[in-house]
């Protein structure tokens, strides 16, 4: 199977990439290989990071184990939370390790403040977007890393960061935060006048060589090879999507952990609709405790205007104006 290039997003001078493909495309194999050159060529270091200590553990035990034969005489290790190579012996002398990088876990970059990465040039956050199982997100997780960042790059423009994940869920911290919005028809987007670049690679070489082989032909034309193989996100579906009517009038803006939204009714229905987009003059509503203020009002799960929308949303008669919005009321509208 062939690897995933980085020429092409790198090409628009971006400083967080976020690269999500199809599982399998060799984005991780890929990096950590045009990493690992880089410290042989010029000595520049990395940062490989997972969310949690345990993902870390089991990722670092194998980080080299894939990569090795491509850098013929040379030997890797991970020692603690740093990366070594020993360069090929020279004139019959063997080389001492050297310092090539370090592993972090994100939930634990707060306690390295106080550490200087002066040669670090890139940080690779894998498997950035969560699939399903017991692992969440942490809480606040796009301003811990960009923390992070700054712990790193000491606002000296160094630095970038590789973001690497399978196309699973448009629903995640850093798409809901940097507002970041795939269609089929996306391949790369750019935000933040080009500090962020977001790479949906086709991969058709990849697509046609997984078919090639027996597991291939077996899911071939499957949901699973959608979402394996065809770079398809799962969340992302116009179910619900609908643009609020004329007729619609502002009700209140409420604040949730994904977000922060306007709800307006349509009485002809009624109909509900939940959207990003706020009026300048709101009614203010909270649903966490620890950001209530003097101009908000707080409120619970057993709210009756919850109860609302909550039967509202299991008739279809609550409408989102982005997958994202859905997504994130979803949660909300839980008992």
């Amino acid at each position: 199977m062939d690897y995933y290039r980085f020429n092409s997003v790198l090409s628009y001078g971006g400083v967080y990439n976020f690269i999500c493909g199809a599982r399998g495309l060799g984005k991780t194999y890929g990096a950590k290989r045009m990493a690992i050159k880089a410290f042989i060529r010029d000595g520049s270091q990395f940062i490989y990071v997972r969310r949690y200590v345990t993902e870390l553990k089991s990722a670092k035990n194998t980080l080299f184990a894939d990569i090795a034969h491509e850098f013929e005489g040379y030997a890797f290790r991970c020692h603690g939370d740093e990366l070594h190579v020993k360069r090929p012996p020279r004139d019959g002398e063997e080389s001492s390790w050297e310092l090539m990088g370090y592993v972090v876990a994100l939930s634990k970059a707060q306690q390295k403040k106080s550490v200087a990465y002066p040669r670090v040039k890139t940080i690779i956050y894998d498997e950035f977007i969560i699939d399903k199982g017991p692992i969440q997100y942490l809480p606040n997780e796009a301003k811990i890393f960009n923390d992070f960042y700054s712990t790193v790059d000491r606002y000296k423009d160094k630095t970038r960061v590789l973001f690497l994940a399978n196309a699973v869920s448009v629903m995640n911290p850093y798409f809901i935060d940097y507002k970041i919005r795939p269609t089929s028809d996306d391949e790369f987007i750019i935000k933040n006048n080009g500090f962020i670049v977001a790479h949906f690679p086709k991969a058709e070489n990849f697509t046609r060589q997984v078919f090639e082989t027996r597991f291939g032909q077996f899911i071939e034309n499957s949901e699973y090879a959608e979402y394996s193989v065809g770079n398809v996100f799962s969340d992302n579906t116009d179910a619900l999507i609908k643009k609020k009517t004329p007729e619609a009038t502002y009700y209140c803006t409420i604040e949730t952990s994904e977000g922060i939204f306007s709800l307006w009714i349509d009485m002809s229905g009624p109909y509900y609709f939940a959207q990003e987009k706020r009026p300048k003059r709101e009614i203010f509503w909270t649903m966490l405790p620890e950001r209530m203020d003097e101009n908000k009002i707080l409120v619970n799960r057993t709210d009756k205007t919850l109860q609302y929308l909550r039967s509202a949303y299991g008739r279809g008669m609550m409408y989102f104006d982005t997958p994202q919005t859905r997504n994130a009321f979803a949660g909300v509208m839980k008992r």
